[in-house]
């Protein structure tokens, strides 16, 4: 008896899900998108991302003019051409109960804009995450330039730890750069890096000399030393006769007085 209790109940569960799961179905049936929700979500009001763009290709997509079976929307392809954005990070689209098509995308957040000898730019996020430019996007992050050898993609985006920048300069001026913003002296203070085919550069905030980093060793004390020096010669009128300091020697920093006239 507990046994034919049991398979009744079951079957009667079963009933029931497929008897809701068809009335929902028929419900959808025949009826249009009501709508399209996109967020957008950047840490800035400006970014890379055209909301508006995004918008109406999405809703050429689901063609909802012509398109009045809500069970024809083409959510995969929205889905796909989502994928697709390079400044995208996150996204996901979704129909809701309500017939409404939710749309979420998150945005890049780069901390640096790279330059190659060419002229041509990426952007790149703290991750080591690399961004095409876009033209009209402008934003206060940290500049790496000079003689620097390395492919630009257009259209995608990649990563400094892929085959893309393999055995090219992109990464090393990343984890410089990456350096000068995780000490706080310099995050404040570094405006520029400049690699000049043998020694980084950087071009200050409060200072008006050539500071040299040198190579790519040891950086994080290179930077440390840099920290150390300025704070200690704050205000000192002898700083002004400096035209260069040079970070790159061990235990030591090598001052270049201005030449004078005689």
């Amino acid at each position: 008896m507990n046994k034919f209790l049991k398979i009744s109940v079951w079957t009667l569960t079963i009933i029931a899900i497929a008897a809701l799961w068809y009335f929902t179905h028929r419900d959808y049936v025949g009826h249009p998108l009501k709508g399209v929700e996109l967020t957008l979500d950047r840490a800035d009001e400006n970014g890379f991302i055209d909301k508006d763009a995004v918008y109406q290709d999405i809703m050429n997509i689901c063609d909802t003019v012509n398109n009045k079976d809500i069970t024809k929307i083409p959510v995969d392809s929205v889905r796909s051409y989502l994928k697709l954005i390079p400044w995208a990070v996150y996204t996901d689209a979704n129909i809701t109960f309500n017939e409404i098509l939710v749309v979420n995308i998150v945005e890049c957040q780069p901390v640096m804009r790279v330059y190659n000898k060419n002229g041509q730019s990426v952007f790149l996020d703290y991750d080591g995450n690399v961004y095409p430019a876009k033209p009209g996007y402008t934003a206060h992050l940290l500049i790496g330039s000079g003689m620097l050898n390395f492919r630009v993609l257009n259209d995608k985006s990649a990563s400094v730890y892929g085959a893309e920048y393999k055995n090219n300069d992109l990464p090393k001026i990343y984890q410089v750069m990456k350096s000068v913003l995780n000490n706080s002296y310099s995050k404040c203070c570094v405006k520029q890096v400049y690699y000049d085919g043998k020694d980084y550069e950087m071009v200050m905030n409060n200072v008006d000399m050539k500071v040299i980093l040198g190579d790519d060793s040891n950086v994080d004390e290179k930077l440390m030393n840099m920290q150390y020096f300025f704070e200690k010669m704050q205000g000192s009128p002898e700083l002004k006769g400096y035209s260069a300091i040079n970070f790159n020697f061990e235990n030591q920093v090598v001052c270049t007085r201005n030449k004078t006239k005689k």
